[in-house]
């Protein structure tokens, strides 16, 4: 993976405010509740994120699929053009 669109993508995910993801998911037309979006945003920051980390991203995408089954189907949809990322 380039190194410079790795640190970008991580960098974004660093930076992601609450808002910002619930603004984001609503203009996608996935409903967040606040709690949902502070749960979503522990699990993409805490510990930081590195998309170069398969074993992470793949723990992460399990258990994005545990605790958001109802949102997990849209939100893949959603990340369809960076997939290659994250596999």
């Amino acid at each position: 993976m380039n190194p410079v669109i790795r640190e970008l993508v991580n960098q974004q995910i660093r930076q992601l405010t609450l808002k910002e993801l619930i603004t984001r998911a609503r203009k996608e037309g996935i409903s967040l509740t606040v709690q949902e979006a502070r749960q979503l945003l522990a699990m993409l920051q805490q510990p930081p994120l590195d998309i170069a980390d398969k074993k992470r991203v793949k723990r992460l995408k399990q258990q994005l699929r545990e605790d958001f089954p109802h949102h997990y189907d849209t939100a893949m949809a959603l990340l369809k053009p960076y997939e290659h990322y994250l596999d």
